[in-house]
């Protein structure tokens, strides 16, 4: 049988134990709010509230990431609108329903309070505005800006990376082509990126037989990222710059258009399988010496479709 004396030392020897687990809980609450931190555009934000988890769900300050990503902001007795560009956006606190675009959607958690905070989930932000979300180990969140897509219809020049010959050549033989670090003309976003492409047809010259060769593009890498997405583009131009057997009667002359679909998956490959809507251009000589295009050529493209970019 316990005494007294002993069941009164294991009792306080509880209360104790909680006591510690309560303080304990109460400075790592603050400690695990505090782990997140935000860039928006590659820039730090300076926030009144810290971004916190609520039940497995990361909720930032509405108003500071808004206004980060150039958009206003108006609060009107529990209604939060904020506009950016074209694009509208509605939420009310504690209600799960938004309104973006005119459209109704459903945020995965309601918006609420804190302090006189608004806080909403991180990923409704990537969801209204279109922006990327990218969370690292550290608890770091970045958050960018979504990049206006380049209009159909637009030329751009680029250089040919891939030496090319018609006595070598062979159908699929990848092709390079890489957009100079001044782009111009509406496409500066495009400074620096690769595009991805390959032979589609190709005739060595031999006794009364002309060379050719026909390129199309399907691919691009923007500089500093490393995955690839579809483009759908025509080569409508090439300036060859004189190869070692390069003869002074070739002639560029547009194919006709070559329509593959994109069958949205990766093969083996180093070009990373994308297959897309392609304008093949058919390079062509009256000479019977073999065409031998350098690498440097000036490439013209144009977009048949307009180009989002990631």
């Amino acid at each position: 049988m316990i005494s007294i004396t002993t069941q009164r030392a294991l009792r306080n020897a509880r209360n104790t134990i909680s006591g510690i687990a309560v303080a304990l809980s109460v400075f790592a609450l603050p400690a695990t709010a505090a782990s997140y931190h935000i860039q928006v555009n590659g820039v730090n934000l300076a926030l009144a509230q810290a971004p916190l988890d609520r039940g497995g769900r990361v909720f930032v300050p509405l108003r500071a990431v808004f206004e980060g990503l150039n958009a206003g902001v108006a609060y009107d007795n529990g209604t939060i609108n904020a506009t950016s560009g074209d694009r509208t956006v509605q939420v009310k606190i504690g209600s799960n329903q938004a309104i973006v675009d005119g459209q109704q959607t459903f945020l995965d958690a309601a918006p609420f309070i804190l302090g006189s905070t608004a806080m909403v989930p991180l990923r409704f932000v990537s969801e209204a505005l279109g922006a990327t979300v990218n969370y690292d180990a550290s608890g770091g969140i970045s958050i960018a800006q979504a990049k206006a897509p380049i209009a159909n219809g637009l030329a751009f020049n680029t250089t040919l990376g891939t030496e090319l010959n018609t006595a070598t050549a062979y159908v699929g033989q990848p092709v390079t082509l890489n957009v100079g670090q001044q782009a111009s003309n509406g496409v500066a976003a495009l400074s620096g990126a690769t595009i991805y492409g390959q032979v589609l047809d190709v005739q060595a010259a031999h006794q009364g037989v002309n060379p050719k060769i026909e390129i199309s593009v399907n691919s691009i890498k923007l500089a500093g990222s490393s995955a690839q997405q579809p483009i759908s583009a025509k080569v409508v131009r090439m300036n060859p710059v004189q190869g070692n057997n390069f003869t002074k009667e070739a002639a560029g002359t547009v194919g006709g258009m070559v329509l593959g679909n994109w069958i949205g998956k990766s093969l083996d490959s180093n070009q990373g399988g994308l297959i897309g809507a392609a304008g093949g251009y058919l390079l062509t000589s009256n000479s019977k010496t073999n065409l031998d295009v350098a690498a440097g050529s000036s490439v013209t493209l144009q977009l048949t479709d307009a180009l989002a970019l990631k």
